[in-house]
């Protein structure tokens, strides 16, 4: 067994009656805490905003578990928006936690060089004859048990992503913890992400935000130990203690567990993907010290750096103009590639909406009337570029 993990219990349908009303979506187990549990203003670094280098080990048994680039994309998106306060979730949060929102400013890549120097997607894939589920065993770290070596963890943030056993959805390291090359996030391929193979409620790419928090040494916002209830708490002062964790809830504020409304739609809660909105400024101040602490190789990694000095790579971004839209779904494939690209907007649930070919650098814009409100996700595709964004319909 890994010692000081997190691992990330899903509640998906398919698993509910395995576990019942006593599934947990996510348990931690400590000896010492790695960090002082209130930290203090660090030297930290001066970057506006962090880049994290990321490589995603795909280990697979069956063709479902080999996860499409775009699933993985999706989840890159996920995070670059939930660790910089952009999500569409963030006017939800009650106005007495709005002033705490943070943007963390990190933001995450898929490495453009592998460890070598060479150019990579950075996505592996490793088929594995165990049909079991390898993720949350030691095995998935190492090629020689079945599962992928990680690239150096003190350049990359690894992920995989496979099937887990029981229904698991997600471990991380804490800092300093275990081996070094067991350092990363593993997550369920029907976890991962917003677009694919992935089902509600937990859907929409939260378990990789909420692992990647303890990867940077966040804790659930109870503490260490649940049973503590308000004796413990995260360590964090702008984080009211809890003592319930709202496992497949979403709560209606004020819910109170404690003396405070409890921070139920905080990342480190335990709620639903959907009910999940924001970080603290005490939560991002605790994960700073943790990147300068114990990975600060993280931060002069040149892996999100293209291969080869002088060349000019073309750039393609997919704008939405207004997200949430109401009456009208607008957006731009900005880009230096001509020609069509694959435009597909499916539904949470995975329902293709429509798919037509859109012009490079084409205004597109359509009547959103025909559309249930709720959350779709609106997919772009040219060779193997590929740009996936959420989009809200009121």
């Amino acid at each position: 067994m890994k010692p000081l993990i997190s691992v990330f219990f899903s509640c998906l349908v398919g698993f509910a009656t395995a576990f019942g009303q006593e599934a947990e979506r996510c348990a931690t187990r400590h000896t010492e805490p790695v960090l002082p549990k209130e930290v203090e203003s660090p030297g930290v670094s001066t970057r506006s905003v962090v880049t994290i280098p990321v490589v995603v080990h795909v280990v697979w048994n069956t063709a479902a578990e080999n996860i499409s680039n775009e699933q993985i994309l999706s989840q890159i998106d996920v995070l670059n928006e939930d660790y910089s306060a952009q999500n569409v979730e963030i006017p939800n949060v009650p106005a007495v936690f709005q002033p705490l929102i943070a943007d963390v400013e990190f933001q995450f890549c898929l490495a453009q060089k592998d460890p070598d120097g060479n150019p990579t997607t950075g996505i592996t894939r490793t088929f594995t004859s165990n049909s079991i589920g390898i993720g949350g065993t030691v095995n998935i770290h190492h090629s020689s048990m079945g599962g992928h070596d990680a690239w150096n963890p003190d350049k990359y943030l690894n992920i995989w992503v496979a099937k887990f056993a029981g229904g698991l959805g997600g471990v991380a390291s804490f800092p300093g913890e275990g081996p070094a090359d067991e350092q990363g996030v593993e997550i369920n391929f029907l976890q991962f992400g917003n677009f694919g193979t992935v089902a509600p409620p937990y859907h929409l790419g939260r378990t990789c935000t909420h692992e990647i928090g303890h990867y940077f040494n966040l804790e659930h916002l109870w503490g260490p130990n649940f049973n503590s209830c308000c004796d413990e708490d995260d360590g964090v002062a702008d984080t009211p203690n809890s003592c319930e964790n709202y496992l497949s809830q979403c709560p209606t504020h004020p819910t109170f567990s404690c003396t405070q409304p409890d921070m139920f739609m905080n990342f480190m809660n335990y709620t639903d993907d959907a009910c999940m909105a924001m970080f603290s400024k005490g939560q991002k101040e605790r994960m700073l010290v943790a990147l300068n602490t114990f990975r600060p190789g993280l931060l002069d990694s040149d892996a999100c750096s293209s291969v080869g000095v002088g060349e000019q790579v073309a750039s393609s971004e997919l704008v939405i103009f207004q997200n949430p839209a109401d009456e009208m779904l607008g957006f731009e494939i900005k880009t230096d590639e001509i020609g069509d690209w694959q435009v597909t907007l499916t539904s949470a649930i995975g329902q293709k909406v429509f798919e037509k070919n859109i012009p490079s650098n084409h205004i597109w814009q359509e009547g959103c009337d025909f559309l249930p409100s709720g959350i779709y996700f609106l997919a772009v595709k040219q060779g193997d570029a590929v740009l996936v964004k959420r989009v809200v319909i009121l």
